[in-house]
């Protein structure tokens, strides 16, 4: 074996040694990773269906006020919820700058607005930090935990769930 082969043989070693310490940590989720206000939130990407630039939205008159409005996609008409009033913080204002993320588990379907997207990332769940219990604005039971660097990880199956987030009612 010459000293190049050597070499390159090392290095897969290495890396190797490095995947292997990646995967020890234990189970992980692929979260979408989004902005309300400068708080960093992120669902798992299973229940993403997919993200939309907020166009088109219709308000509904007389609907609860977490409700922004609904839009058609591609001939479905998509419940819009936002968050923020559900979370409690503070309201800017909606532009075509925001997105909406769609939901879907089973049969329920509906989108969240967010201010921006960050994007998809792998979160490791055994390092994820239960919520502190000052929380307020969501229950503690809606979120899974928050990462090491402020990542509030909302659980996808329970926002679908609960009623009062059913908007097809």
């Amino acid at each position: 074996m010459n000293n190049e082969q050597a070499i390159l043989e090392a290095r897969a070693k290495v890396i190797r040694g490095l995947r292997r310490k990646q995967e020890l940590p234990g189970a992980s989720v692929q979260v979408v990773a989004f902005l309300l206000t400068s708080e960093r939130y992120g669902i798992e990407s299973i229940y993403v269906s997919e993200v939309l630039q907020l166009k088109n939205l219709t308000l509904i008159p007389g609907a609860p006020s977490f409700i922004a409005g609904v839009i058609n996609l591609r001939g479905k008409i998509i419940s819009v919820m936002n968050l923020k009033l559900l979370l409690n913080l503070k309201e800017k204002g909606l532009t075509e700058m925001n997105k909406i993320i769609v939901l879907q588990h089973g049969q329920m379907e509906f989108g969240i607005i967010a201010d921006a997207i960050e994007g998809t990332l792998e979160i490791f769940t055994d390092t994820l930090s239960d919520p502190p219990s000052s929380l307020r604005g969501i229950d503690a039971e809606k979120i899974r935990g928050i990462t090491a660097d402020g990542l509030i990880l909302l659980k996808g199956d329970q926002i679908l769930a609960d009623k009062n987030s059913n908007v097809n009612q």
